[in-house]
């Protein structure tokens, strides 16, 4: 089967999703696809995300971070340029997101860093979540897009996300912050 790497220049995410929705849709059927690019700063939500709870629109609005919604479900994510975004596309029959997360973590192998997938299909290292991931389907193709956190500004992260109650829950917010961290800590100087 025919693979192909296409690398966006821009770092508009409205540019790049747009970009990522237009080649789902016009992709031959029996080729495999691996589309990478980086957004400055942006919030991406999920397709049934409401903007107003999963982030602070009008801090947003001021420091002029993107407000973006992908096209699949999943939570909201904050990206700025120490962030890169994989999109996996296939036909439906070669589907198989195990094998684009083996991918991810070989590669991430091949710097010393022993990243495994969770439960949730996010990828981990040393139990802390360095990328998230949804998918969407169709007739006869789907794909699999997602993030690496690979030296995010969490201070700013942290002050454009409002995370959901049920995670703080017995937690507090220390907590879920915790919860995720940059492949820079395990690499340093990995951009």
């Amino acid at each position: 089967m025919k693979t192909r790497i296409l690398i966006s220049r821009a770092v508009n995410p409205w540019l790049n999703l747009a970009a990522e929705e237009y080649i789902f849709s016009d992709m031959v059927p029996d080729h495999q696809l691996l589309f990478l690019w980086r957004n400055t700063d942006t919030v991406v939500i999920g397709r049934y995300q409401n903007p107003w709870v999963e982030c602070d629109v009008e801090r947003m609005e001021t420091d002029n971070v993107f407000l973006a919604r992908r096209q699949s479900g999943g939570g909201a994510v904050f990206q700025d340029m120490g962030n890169t975004c994989f999109t996996f596309m296939s036909p439906r029959s070669e589907y198989d997101k195990e094998r684009n997360i083996r991918i991810i973590t070989n590669a991430l192998g091949k710097f010393g860093i022993s990243a495994y997938p969770s439960a949730r299909n996010d990828i981990l290292v040393n139990a802390r979540k360095v990328s998230g991931s949804a998918y969407k389907e169709r007739n006869d193709r789907a794909f699999h897009h997602g993030t690496l956190l690979i030296d995010v500004d969490m201070g700013r992260l942290a002050l454009y996300l409002r995370p959901n109650p049920y995670k703080l829950e017995s937690k507090g917010i220390r907590s879920v912050r915790s919860r995720v961290s940059n492949l820079s800590e395990f690499h340093p100087g990995l951009d």
